[in-house]
């Protein structure tokens, strides 16, 4: 199986945009010693009413139960090779979770319901956090992720016990680091049994932190992390699950009869500018639009798109049938997201719903149309931790209800637009893929998370695209990996025309002192040199040597800003494919992007690598390729009417291939 199908046990479905994947099965079932499970779950994944979870830590050792099963104990269990700790219980069960020592010493974490997390079985696995564990045991959900929630004091308490034993058994170097914890172990469980008694639910919650403190010590001495770390875990823990690529279903082919169990089929994003969009209404301006963005590790979401608006021109059934029709036949026109707060908040996990903004602006597209204000996502809820379902009969589908009232309305994918001062509206079916986890320290190594010793992030390059169209100017790109694993342009401080003295490359790239300075920048994104930096991308996983081809990093970016110029729109690594046709061989293909940092961990403090030390190569080991949507439909558009100029010159930016070179300023450092 190729690395990029261990993105982590988390795939999607089979699209009418087909997603490159397969995903892995549930972790291998490894008993305890001290414990009488012999699986982590009570039922087989991705058999019928059975939902397979994967915990937001990758936490090795948490027991729980089942309530349909009250013979057996579970336990979570960690896979490098998945990158997660996963579990499994029926899709009506109750599930508890608790630490079990040696023999009947134990600490009790609190009951909640399965269907607060999924409702149906999905092929990617919804993530249970450490906030819906501290839900269990405080009887409520966080309202706010903020210190002060009732419900995030009692996770802040959780991880403040799991950080404690990762910092006393050497499995992290601080408080604030998240990488594999295991608990499960003949060590920990003899040591847990030294606690003086049961610690209840009530108890978790409810003792002092002096007397709280006092009941663990004989397991471990959670003085050594502070509720401030504690927190900011909490926080990284809530991005990070966010974190993955969101893209609708492209409506080309849909119909009112093709849903399916494999909840495919979907609409997109349509709509028009009247109540009702009906397929076979020739008087509606009907509008379809095809958009992928992502959220980073520090929360921001950005990304590109384009749309389509015009009249069906003949006979068509189905809103499919008229978004084939205006693709084929109407200009498409860009849409631009531009990083922002507004999308799918971790509390809510809604669309423009963030408790910590006080004004809901919702989730804003530009487009580059001079009579079209903004496209607007006003609202939509995450569901199973995949989907947002526009219309009621995904949405019962979805969450398994019969009937739908006026607040589950309040949960559609819903999206707005003025456009020369007519109204548009319409729903969005939105699917999130690729969710991104922890970064392991064996591969991704950072100050933050060695001890001592060399280090490897930030680590700053240069991309080289190249154009399939070799008529167009090659563009080198400055870019950092920051020692978070989030990436953002590193330009050097000149005009972005400017070309290299060849007067064949648009020169981009990293400055002489383009290693200084800070790697994460403030909100304003202007860095030491007074130069605007922009985001671009993320980090999905490592690999490590243990797993699959190891000691590996999957990236993903989306370059979405005029100041790319011949690259506004470009997608690397998304590992899509986006069908333009009825003809299944008519597609946009962005393949998988993989940086093999072997040499780089190998290199002693201080060394100074060479430009290609970090071999970049897509999951089949060929050299990486990118692709832009947008371009690739103004193509087709082109080829319909040869006399568009603009849509000629943004036929000749498709995509094409990506050299990746460390810069000149990078070197190894030590801590």
């Amino acid at each position: 199986m190729n690395i990029n199908k261990y993105k982590l046990p988390f795939v999607a479905t089979a699209l009418v945009m087909a997603l490159s994947g397969c995903g892995g099965e549930s972790a291998n079932v490894i008993p305890e010693v001290y414990d009488e499970s012999t699986a982590n779950g009570s039922c087989k994944a991705r058999t019928a009413g059975c939902v397979e979870f994967a915990l937001d830590y990758p936490l090795n050792g948490l027991n729980f139960t089942c309530s349909s099963d009250t013979k057996n104990r579970f336990t979570t269990l960690f896979d490098p090779n998945g990158g997660a700790a996963t579990g499994a219980c029926k899709a009506a069960d109750k599930i508890t979770f608790f630490l079990q020592g040696e023999k009947d010493k134990k600490i009790e974490l609190g009951t909640f319901p399965m269907s607060n997390i999924a409702h149906v079985s999905v092929a990617q696995l919804p993530r249970l956090t450490l906030l819906d564990i501290a839900a269990g045991i405080q009887g409520r959900a966080a309202q706010k992720l903020s210190p002060d929630d009732a419900t995030v004091k009692v996770a802040i308490r959780l991880v403040r016990l799991i950080q404690a034993v990762g910092l006393q058994s050497q499995q992290i170097v601080n408080a604030r680091d998240i990488q594999p914890i295991s608990i499960g172990g003949d060590a920990e469980r003899k040591k847990l049994e030294q606690i003086t008694s049961l610690i209840t639910p009530e108890q978790f919650k409810g003792l002092s932190d002096k007397d709280f403190t006092d009941a663990v010590k004989p397991w471990v001495d959670i003085s050594k992390v502070s509720d401030t770390d504690a927190f900011d875990v909490i926080t990284q823990l809530m991005r990070i699950t966010t974190a993955a690529v969101y893209q609708p279903e492209f409506s080309l082919f849909s119909s009112k009869e093709v849903l399916g169990s494999a909840l495919s089929g979907t609409e997109g994003l349509v709509g028009c500018n009247k109540e009702e969009c009906k397929a076979e209404d020739k008087s509606a301006t009907h509008l379809v639009g095809h958009f992928i963005v992502m959220t980073d590790r520090q929360g921001k979401t950005f990304g590109s798109g384009l749309q389509w608006r015009g009249k069906a021109e003949t006979d068509v059934t189905s809103i499919g049938g008229v978004n084939a029709q205006l693709i084929r036949k109407v200009k498409p026109v860009q849409m631009t997201a531009l990083p922002q707060d507004s999308w799918i908040h971790p509390i809510t996990k809604a669309i423009n719903n963030n408790p910590d903004l006080t004004t809901q602006t919702g989730f804003q597209f530009n487009v580059d149309d001079s009579n079209a204000q903004p496209l607007i996502v006003t609202q939509g809820k995450l569901f199973n931790d995949y989907m947002i379902a526009g219309k009621e009969r995904f949405y019962k589908l979805l969450t398994g209800k019969k009937e739908v009232n006026e607040e589950d309305k309040k949960n559609y994918g819903l999206w707005q637009q003025q456009i020369n001062s007519e109204s548009f509206k319409g729903t969005l079916d939105l699917y999130k893929i690729y969710p991104i986890t922890y970064l392991d320290s064996k591969v991704f190594k950072s100050e933050n998370n060695v001890s001592s010793g060399a280090y490897i992030f930030p680590l700053y390059a240069d991309l080289i695209f190249k154009f399939t169209d070799s008529s167009v100017n090659t563009v080198k790109l400055g870019i950092v990996i920051d020692r978070n694993g989030d990436i953002r342009t590193n330009m050097k401080a000149m005009p972005v025309t400017v070309t290299d003295s060849s007067g064949t490359i648009i020169d981009m790239s990293t400055g002489t002192n383009g290693c200084s300075g800070a790697d994460v920048l403030g909100s304003s994104m202007i860095d030491i040199n007074n130069v605007q930096q922009y985001r671009i991308g993320t980090t999905g996983r490592a690999f490590t040597s243990s797993g699959t081809d190891g000691n590996k990093i999957s990236i993903r970016m989306i370059l979405a800003d005029k100041v790319f110029q011949s690259l506004d729109g470009a997608l690397i690594g998304m590992n899509s494919s986006i069908q333009t046709s009825p003809n299944s061989g008519d597609s946009i293909v962005i393949g998988g992007a993989l940086l093999n940092l072997n040499r780089l961990l190998a290199m002693r403090s201080g060394g100074k690598p060479a430009a290609d030390d970090v071999p970049f190569k897509d999951s089949a080991d060929s050299d990486v390729k990118w692709a832009n949507s947008f371009a690739s439909f103004q193509s087709i558009y082109s080829a319909i009417d040869s006399a568009d100029e603009d849509a000629k010159k943004w036929a000749k930016f498709t995509g094409g291939s990506i050299q990746f070179n460390l810069a000149p300023c990078y070197e190894v450092k030590t801590k």
